[in-house]
């Protein structure tokens, strides 16, 4: 019989920090097959604690080959796929040894208690920085009578790690006692003036709940998933820690009729792909038509939880959600490690013209409004980052217009000349309904740009700003919210009231916004950006309906203000926030013209 051999292992590394709340909603759902290898390679009690952005991880090993046992965890396939998910989240300290990516930490001092434990364990770990006098070994007696400790502090361990600079104290009690007295004698031993600061626990095997294959959670994931994409993989794999992955795919003519064209591979293809993915479970076929397309599938699969990427997010999703008690989880988009992000999109053009938002004013482009009163149109020229849904408000019908003359980029020349040619392409003699010239304008011109009209289609006076401070303190405060499309019999020019009054209102308010945005006044923006929007409803009343409004009542208290992407009506909701909103996206302002 083999006697078996205990290692304590402490290891630091570093936590990328627009990562951490994923991160820990990683670990909440850590893949039952790696828990199991952990346990198989004879780790019995794992935890890993984080603080101010490194990660302090405290291991026992009780085994008799600890390096084959840490083999068989390296070249286990779920083990490699979790680490894809997390390792990109990560970075290494510059005191880690050759072939570590965890850094190693001394074992300083340790203690264990001979008493067995009498309650449920209670792990805490903290951290003070050291200084160079601390001894590299513990002299004896250092601690003093440590026997008397555990008894006072019900301590079943006490663990001392020592890094460069910091030591990592890892405790374990058997009662929810109060160490604080405790804590002050370890940073006084330790000779410092500094109090222990205690971490965040993000993962400790015993709290991950084991559960059998019929026992698991239902995950629901809908989308498109045309070209399937480095972007798509993270995202699945990301959903399938939540439990068994159902994924419901768009029919090819649901996909025309939100899109406005068919995907290039078709549903049974799309279908084959994900059944083949390892983390998926089922691919099915939405059978629905619209925007909420999935919801006989939903029933079919009654899942636990549905999840979806933050531009997949949308009010109505999640509030179906709430009605059918399903768990609702957001993801960011993020891309496995040292891959780029990805859209369909940009798979299927590799095309770079851009979208385009109107911040303020939109429908004083169209001479029947600005006759009555002269303003201004703000626009913002979107990198397609995104893949905006079609009838949106995106200009999305102005930039595939725009493919069509010239491909997959804007040639160059000179750019108003340039935009003219797109106004005129997409609205030649005998076009009943002019586009407004903000859209063409507001896709070939780079940054922000500030179109002047007067009664006419094209704007007596055009102003860019591409200040990179502008620019990016405008993207730092805007967020947006998918609606999904308006329906197809719509139309925003029934039941107008335009007139003079209305007219000088949204020239008005545009001024405002041009105004605050230039003194980057975050609040006025919003004010401005509301008020606007105000006055293209009151001369265009259609343009927002019931789920429009409720939509927007439930954001107002966690943002300055508000509109929707674009004078037509549906697509997105776009909020002046300058706090983060949970579930919303944000666009990258185009900063450079390639004229």
């Amino acid at each position: 019989m083999t006697n078996n051999k205990q290692f304590i292992l402490g290891s630091i590394i570093g936590l990328k920090k627009e990562f951490e709340e994923q991160y820990i909603a990683l670990h909440k759902h850590t893949f039952p097959e790696v828990l199991n290898r952990i346990n198989k390679s004879n780790i019995g009690d794992y935890s890993i604690f984080l603080h101010n952005g490194i990660l302090f991880s405290h291991i026992v090993y009780t085994g008799n080959n600890y390096e084959q046992d840490m083999q068989d965890i390296g070249t286990d396939q779920s083990t490699r796929e979790w680490w894809k998910l997390t390792d990109q989240m990560q970075f290494p300290l510059e005191s880690r040894k050759e072939n570590e990516w965890w850094a190693g930490l001394n074992t300083w001092y340790s203690f264990d208690s001979a008493s067995k434990p009498e309650s449920k364990i209670v792990r805490r770990a903290f951290t003070i920085p050291t200084s160079n006098d601390l001894p590299l070994t513990v002299p004896k007696d250092y601690f003093g009578d440590i026997d008397f400790w555990g008894t006072t502090y019900n301590l079943n361990c006490l663990r001392i790690f020592r890094g460069v600079d910091t030591c990592y104290v890892y405790i374990e009690t058997y009662a929810q006692s109060d160490i604080s007295s405790l804590l002050d004698i370890i940073a006084r031993i330790l000779n410092e003036k500094n109090i222990l600061t205690e971490m965040t626990e993000v993962f400790h095997t015993e709290n991950i709940e084991m559960v059998s294959e019929k026992a698991r959670k239902r995950v629901f994931v809908t989308g498109c998933f045309d070209l399937l994409h480095s972007g798509h993989i993270a995202f699945l794999q990301e959903a399938a820690t939540y439990g068994d992955l159902y994924v419901s795919i768009g029919a090819d003519a649901n996909v025309h009729h939100l899109k406005g064209r068919y995907p290039v591979n078709t549903q049974s293809e799309r279908k084959y792909m994900i059944d083949a993915l390892a983390c998926v479970k089922k691919c099915l076929i939405n059978s629905g038509w619209g925007y909420i397309d999935f919801e006989q599938e939903l029933e079919m699969v009654k899942p636990d939880v549905f999840v979806v990427n933050e531009d997949g997010h949308t009010p109505t999703k999640q509030a179906l959600c709430l009605e059918l008690g399903i768990d609702y989880h957001i993801l960011k988009r993020i891309p496995h490690a040292n891959l780029p992000i990805r859209s369909t999109t940009s798979l299927r053009t590799e095309c770079t013209i851009p979208f385009r938002i109107d911040l303020a004013g939109g429908w004083l482009d169209q001479p029947y409004v600005s006759k009555f009163y002269p303003g201004s149109v703000l626009t913002i020229s979107i990198e397609p980052t995104i893949e905006f849904n079609d009838r949106s408000g995106m200009s999305s019908s102005t930039r595939r217009k725009a493919i069509e003359l010239w491909r997959n980029e804007i040639p160059h020349g000179d750019a108003e000349h340039l935009a003219k040619m797109l106004f005129s392409f997409e609205n030649p003699p005998g076009t009943e309904q002019i586009s407004g010239s903000q859209d063409s304008l507001g896709i070939v011109l780079a940054g922000l740009n500030k179109l002047d009209y007067d009664g006419k289609y094209w704007p007596e006076k055009i102003t860019s700003n591409t200040d990179e401070e502008t620019l990016a303190w405008i993207e730092s405060n805007l967020y947006l919210i998918t609606l999904g499309p308006r329906g197809g019999s719509y139309s925003p020019l029934d039941n107008t009231k335009i007139d003079f009054a209305g007219a000088k209102k949204l020239a008005e308010a545009t001024e405002e916004c041009w105004d605050a945005i230039l003194r980057k006044d975050v609040e006025a923006f919003g004010i401005s950006f509301r008020k606007s929007f105000e006055a293209q409803i009151a001369m265009f009343p259609i343009m927002v309906d019931e789920e429009i409004l409720q939509t927007i009542d439930f954001y107002k208290d966690k943002a300055h203000g508000w509109k929707l992407s674009g004078a037509g009506g549906g697509g997105y909701i776009i909020l002046v926030s300058d706090k983060v909103v949970d579930g919303a996206m944000q666009i990258k302002i185009r900063r450079k013209s390639n004229l």
